[in-house]
């Protein structure tokens, strides 16, 4: 297990996910995603790496009433939380880097969490997004058009920034990018400064 996986899977993780649970930031996610998701896609299944609590998968549930909710997620504490918010989800409590599936959904996302990866790991992550997706995937991330490593809250290396949608891209010729945006922190319904991009397999 890598130090970042160890850093969320314990206390820090935890206190994280006690402060991350509110309904103003289940409100921003609603809005968030129906800004994304406004096209109105045929979406039946949903899996969410690295899901903490559930903000997203909840607000996904307000679009998306039938659609089957699959998430992964490392603390045990944001598990529990999650499935007491909304019993539908299906959750994994395991590392995305450990996580396998036979199944394929409509949508894969991630939500602030390729950022924590360690780079050494993030192709991986990559094979795994597209595998898992038989249509569309979703990367919504802080951008640097480099790589850069950012300090945390006091703590070194649990924070990368990096172009991760074109890194995805390069690696997998037959998807495109079919649309892309940019949520500021100081928005009515903030989202702490988050670049979203839409990508669709060919």
């Amino acid at each position: 297990m890598s130090q970042q996986e160890k850093f969320w899977k314990g206390n820090f993780g935890k206190n994280y996910s006690k402060r991350s649970t509110s309904k103003n930031k289940e409100k921003s996610s609603i809005i968030f995603f129906k800004k994304i998701l406004k096209k109105k896609y045929k979406i039946k299944s949903i899996l969410e790496l690295g899901s903490n609590t559930g903000n997203n998968l909840i607000a996904l549930n307000q679009l998306y009433r039938r659609a089957k909710l699959d998430a992964v997620e490392i603390n045990s504490f944001a598990c529990k939380r999650m499935k007491k918010r909304l019993k539908k989800i299906n959750v994994r409590n395991m590392s995305i880097e450990k996580f396998e599936t036979k199944s394929k959904y409509d949508l894969v996302f991630t939500k602030g969490v390729l950022i924590h990866i360690n780079p050494k790991n993030l192709k991986k992550i990559y094979k795994k997004i597209y595998k898992f997706s038989s249509k569309y995937i979703l990367i919504s991330e802080y951008y640097n058009p480099y790589p850069i490593k950012v300090v945390y809250r006091g703590h070194k290396e649990k924070l990368f920034k990096r172009d991760f949608a074109g890194d995805f891209l390069n690696l997998f010729p037959k998807t495109k990018l079919i649309d892309y945006g940019f949520i500021y922190e100081r928005d009515k319904h903030p989202e702490d400064n988050i670049n979203w991009f839409l990508i669709k397999k060919r």
